[in-house]
């Protein structure tokens, strides 16, 4: 079956769920991209009833597109990193405003809270020391360049590779 003979109620509608991934296995196993600190990863499915789980520290977190499919392997989709100053919870809260429209919605996230919203995890690590907060965000970014991420640091997209971030 072709991809154009799938049957959407909407002309295009399957053009919203064609994701591009940037894997580069190389970039994985370099030294210089491991994390400085060892850290301890929870989850909870984005919702508004799991606000209440996610803890007032400072830390990263990410994005993850789990589907639910009976008796197949555990799959996982990377699609968006990041890092908070404030709490983990106020930036959980945040993502959910911001997925309800309130305030001033990014598209590309925007478009990921809402499309896939029932399949989201958000997966965070509390980092105590504010100056790991940052380097372990840029390196998850530049190692695994999310797609929803629109800002890799170390990364001077050329034009003709901007389709992928777009």
């Amino acid at each position: 079956m072709a991809l154009f003979d799938l049957d959407f109620k909407k002309k295009g509608e399957y053009k919203l769920h064609v994701k591009k991934f940037f894997l580069f296995p190389e970039f994985w196993a370099e030294p210089k991209n491991q994390l400085p600190i060892a850290l301890t990863w929870k989850y909870v499915k984005f919702s508004n009833v799991n606000r209440k789980r996610i803890p007032t520290s400072k830390g990263v977190y990410a994005f993850v597109l789990i589907p639910k499919y009976n008796n197949f392997i555990d799959t996982k989709y990377l699609f968006y990193t990041g890092k908070t100053n404030r709490t983990l919870k106020d930036r959980f809260i945040e993502y959910l405003k911001e997925r309800d429209g309130k305030g001033k919605p990014r598209v590309k996230v925007n478009e990921m809270l809402n499309l896939y919203d029932g399949h989201l995890y958000f997966f965070y690590s509390e980092i105590p020391n504010p100056s790991d907060v940052s380097v372990c965000e840029d390196l998850l970014i530049n190692t695994f360049v999310p797609h929803v991420n629109t800002q890799i640091p170390i990364a001077k997209i050329r034009p003709e590779l901007k389709y992928i971030y777009e």
